[in-house]
């Protein structure tokens, strides 16, 4: 089932353009994928603790999508959300964040740079994630980077945009 799991979960990111392996560990690599409701927010716990989370759902609806999100993290065990991955800058996929970052610490964001889409929709969803990130670490991803998580290996193979 684990590696059923895996399969498919570097399957998806490899459509995104990111590759996760697991690094032999005792404690179990977990994947949590979270139901935003017409789309996915995935968080991964490394054998280590650390986690990751790729893409945030929707803005609004009373805070339902971060609210899921949370409860996934909490089930993890999880204090923290180290890293924070967004693929791009439509509202299911980054809309969560304001509402993600007022109910857990998150430790660094991870995307692809500005905001290249010409609609007032992604002009405004990207001008609420630059507010809700000020002050959080905040990393720009290129072609061969990976993310310094102990137990998984996370790499950026390709960027379709």
């Amino acid at each position: 089932m684990r590696s059923l799991l895996r399969a498919a979960l570097s399957l998806c990111l490899l459509q995104s353009g990111f590759s996760v392996q697991a690094v032999e560990a005792s404690k179990p690599l977990r994947f949590y994928f979270v139901d935003v409701e017409g789309g996915q927010a995935t968080l991964v716990v490394s054998p280590s603790g650390e986690s990751l989370l790729i893409d945030t759902g929707w803005p609004g609806y009373e805070g339902r999508d971060a609210d899921r999100i949370l409860a996934a993290a909490h089930q993890a065990g999880l204090k923290q959300i180290d890293y924070v991955l967004i693929t791009h800058y439509h509202r299911d996929h980054v809309g969560g964040v304001p509402q993600l970052v007022d109910g857990i610490k998150v430790g660094t964001f991870v995307d692809h740079g500005p905001n290249l889409e010409d609609s007032q929709v992604a002009r405004a969803d990207y001008a609420a994630y630059e507010k809700a990130i000020a002050g959080h670490a905040h990393v720009l991803v290129k072609p061969g980077w990976g993310l310094p998580i102990k137990g998984i290996q996370v790499r950026v193979i390709k960027f379709v945009l």
